[in-house]
């Protein structure tokens, strides 16, 4: 009886293993009611030309301008400068009083690209500095039409107040380079544009506050376009002042502008 019992009970767990794979397997589709999903249209990524780029640039305004008409170079620095003097002139606006700088030095000069007519050492310049570009990286023709040429020794400003306190936290041969901004322009260095692969170089304006300014080392700014702004002094007068530009240890400007008339600043 235990035996007949054994032989019955083994039965049925054959029997429900062989149900059981049975099931299992109708849940596997055959050969003939597969498919291999759609293979996606392999389309060129868009943007592969400087004419793709900009199309899209005009037509898109993806970059809020009209026609940026970008090209593709070898290089976006076509001059460096070691700055020797810094010239100056002043002029009242209706936000403040805008020193303007003005760069003098030797400088090397090459062009946007390898084959390009340069001095001797430019190219080894540009490229310690890693001005080189690839196919996909663009520049505005804006930078090429008008050369970009950079400082590229570090300067440090300081403009004094002579004469006459400034206003009450800053007196007389007082040091003001806690209110004085300063305006430049620097290179932006292989930002993505958007559209496919592509990035640009361009030369963007930025501005600090000079006493954070003078903290840091800063190279590679255009020699054009800079400038510093004084804040209105607390009371309408007539001002002097001292600026003075440093790189290192070496002066390259220690200049007065002498009886500004200026307006009282608006509290």
């Amino acid at each position: 009886m235990k035996k007949l019992l054994i032989i019955l009970s083994l039965s049925a767990l054959v029997f429900g293993c062989d149900k059981h794979d049975n099931d299992y397997k109708k849940n596997i589709p055959d050969g003939s009611n597969t498919s291999k999903p759609e293979e996606p249209e392999e389309k060129p990524p868009f943007g592969y030309t400087l004419e793709d780029l900009n199309w899209a640039m005009t037509n898109t305004g993806v970059d809020g301008e009209s026609n940026p008409n970008y090209r593709n170079v070898t290089r976006f620095i076509q001059g460096y400068m070691t700055v020797t003097d810094v010239n100056i002139s002043g002029r009242v606006l209706s936000y403040g009083y805008v020193i303007d700088l003005m760069f003098e030095g030797p400088t090397i000069k090459g062009g946007p690209d390898k084959d390009s007519p340069c001095d001797d050492g430019f190219n080894e310049v540009a490229d310690e500095y890693g001005d080189t570009y690839g196919q996909y990286d663009a520049v505005r023709a804006i930078f090429i039409d008008n050369p970009v040429i950079v400082a590229c020794n570090n300067i440090k400003y300081y403009v004094y107040t002579v004469g006459k306190d400034y206003d009450d936290a800053h007196a007389n041969g007082g040091l003001l380079n806690d209110i004085v901004t300063y305006n430049y322009n620097e290179r932006d260095y292989r930002r993505a544009i958007g559209v496919g692969p592509w990035t640009e170089t361009k030369m963007i304006e930025a501005e600090s506050n000079l006493m954070e300014y003078d903290k840091v080392d800063k190279t590679m700014l255009s020699v054009e376009g800079n400038s510093l702004t004084l804040p209105f002094p607390a009371n309408a007068d007539t001002y002097t002042f001292r600026i003075v530009a440093k790189n290192g240890e070496k002066i390259l400007c220690d200049k007065v502008i002498e009886d500004i008339e200026l307006p009282a600043r608006i509290k």
